[in-house]
């Protein structure tokens, strides 16, 4: 298959995280007092205190002692939230499954890899093994439990929700199978490689399930003289989809996208939660009466939006068109406010953000019209209620799980501080930037240029060349840089995109860019080092390979 160069049609995305020591943590049995205390469930108290024993809180209020055997944290001036729950993660989600035992093995892989994105039998829960660096990055913004699930196919496996502790996660998941996950997406140079492929897969495996169940529970009425049901981890795993009693999380950003969903969950009786919703300003309508949507604040660019096509294609003023894509900005960035102001409830998710950029994009919908407050239960207790845990996490009460954040500041805000971060009441300090560096990414989020030393300069353009089987692709590629922050855009034959959210740590850059090859989307991770006037790297395309890079920047 010729690659086309990978400097086009979609967003790029965090793949690096800064490095940072490691966190002391320490367990036990603990009294935080004196902290303004936001339950989110139980209002705020003002000055209380909190006791964790064994991984759980025991008591919380204003009149609570601290038991003699506790260690005593005096949080004065400081505030406690619930750790915060994100319903859209990859993290430790293995790309394809690694082939062991010979070649008879190694052809299963390979069967396997082929089928990547028809597996609703895959349990992630057996699967998932995240780095430490990964853990941390989240950890030490506030994050405290991620659901984990592949993000391509139109059946992705049942996912896990895990919490973000240094050790055995795969031991202490906190819930599985949380869901089974679905997409649109179908799989490239097989069936079903188109949309009406994909539903068509989608409504005939729903059939096939049913009457599966029916087969099984006839079989288990009474098995004298019937021929068993044949064994199928795929059909077992839709069987409790199609009764009603495990949701399918779908994946569902544009309104057209939403409004199927939720339809092929009303012709088989399904329980559909819609992950994404990035136009749900759009089917309010719809959402109203359906179980509460995961929304990514991974906003969509304006050109990407429903109708943008139509509308740019309509001659306009001079100057209307930078007016049209602000408004539609304004639009993206309002979504969850939307939705709100409907009387939907809903989670916020991060999609494809890295942690940083995921809080940050919190804050524009605040901006936008989002009560903070909202977006602190959309944050916490929704999308633990949405992951069937609202018993486990999600507020700050007496037999939950101690998952709490300790900040400095109101969270949420720009000014907030994370200080320390409790999971499974295991306290992990957050080692914070160096000194002069908050002000640097105060200055970075005003738009000033940031200058960092012993960062590789990467700012400028250049002429970006891709190398792979069939030969050399060639685009420019024209970044920003505010400290270890990349911004920009890269210009090819096929089009521009802008980027986001690149990284550069020392002499080493990274970047992926989502774009679509042979008809899917597929995500591309670039990983090089720059010196001088040069850079190279490679080009990460997961189960498809890599290629190298190079590029040269511009006089």
């Amino acid at each position: 298959m010729r690659f086309a160069l990978p400097l086009c049609g979609g967003a790029l995305l965090s793949a690096v995280l800064v490095s940072v020591p490691p966190a002391a943590t320490q367990e036990g049995t603990w009294a935080l007092t004196n902290a303004r205390i936001e339950t989110v469930t139980r209002g705020v108290i003002p000055r209380g205190t909190i006791v964790i024993r064994d991984g759980l809180i025991v008591a919380v209020g204003p009149d609570v002692r601290s038991p003699a055997d506790a260690r005593v944290v005096d949080l004065a001036n400081r505030t406690v939230y619930p750790g915060l729950i994100d319903l859209t993660s990859s993290l430790g989600v293995p790309a394809t499954p690694a082939p062991q035992g010979g070649a008879a093995a190694a052809s299963s892989a390979a069967a396997q890899a082929s089928n990547v994105g028809l597996e609703p039998g895959r349990v992630i829960a057996s699967e998932i093994r995240p780095s430490a660096s990964d853990i941390r990055g989240a950890r030490d913004v506030g994050i405290t439990a991620v659901l984990v699930a592949p993000t391509r196919g139109a059946f992705r496996g049942l996912s896990a929700l895990i919490p973000l502790r240094d050790d055995s996660v795969r031991q202490l998941v906190v819930r599985s199978p949380v869901a089974l996950h679905m997409g649109f997406q179908g799989v490239p140079g097989r069936y079903p490689a188109t949309l009406l492929g994909v539903i068509a897969y989608q409504r005939q495996a729903f059939y096939d399930a049913q009457r599966h169940a029916i087969l099984l529970d006839r079989y288990r009425a009474d098995a004298r003289g019937m021929a068993r049901p044949t064994y199928s981890a795929d059909l077992d795993a839709l069987v409790p989809v199609v009764r009603g009693t495990l949701p399918a999380f779908f994946a569902a950003s544009n309104e057209n996208e939403i409004r199927r969903a939720l339809g092929i969950g009303k012709e088989f009786n399904a329980r559909v939660t819609v992950v994404g919703a990035t136009e749900a300003f759009r089917a309010t309508d719809a959402l109203r009466g359906a179980r509460p949507p995961v929304v990514s604040v991974d906003f969509p660019r304006p050109s990407e939006v429903t109708g943008w096509s139509y509308r740019a294609s309509q001659q306009r003023a001079p100057g209307d068109s930078a007016a049209a894509e602000s408004a539609v900005r304004r639009l993206v960035e309002g979504n969850a406010a939307a939705l709100h102001r409907a009387g939907v409830q809903f989670a916020l998710a991060s999609g494809s953000l890295g942690p940083a950029d995921f809080l940050a994009n919190v804050r524009k919908a605040i901006a936008a019209g989002l009560p903070r407050e909202v977006a602190l239960q959309a944050l916490t207790i929704r999308p633990a209620e949405i992951a069937g845990a609202g018993q486990q996490l999600g507020s700050i009460e007496a037999g939950k799980i101690a998952n709490l954040i300790v900040a400095e500041g109101e969270l949420l805000t720009d000014n907030a501080r994370v200080q320390m971060v409790f999971v499974d009441g295991i306290r992990h300090e957050v080692v914070g930037p160096p000194a002069g560096q908050r002000a640097r990414d105060t200055q970075a989020a005003r738009g000033a240029p940031a200058v960092v030393a012993g960062l590789a300069q990467v700012a400028g353009s250049w002429d970006v060349t891709v190398n792979n089987p069939q030969g050399a692709n060639r685009g420019t590629l024209t970044v920003t840089q505010n400290g270890a922050v990349l911004d920009g855009r890269m210009v090819t034959e096929l089009g521009t995109v802008e980027i986001t959210d690149g990284r550069v740590t020392g002499n080493n850059v990274t970047w992926a860019v989502t774009l679509p090859i042979a008809g899917q989307t597929s995500t591309i991770v670039f990983q090089g080092q720059v010196q001088g006037d040069r850079m190279t790297g490679t080009a990460d395309l997961g189960a498809q390979g890599s290629m190298t890079f190079s590029a040269e920047r511009k006089p």
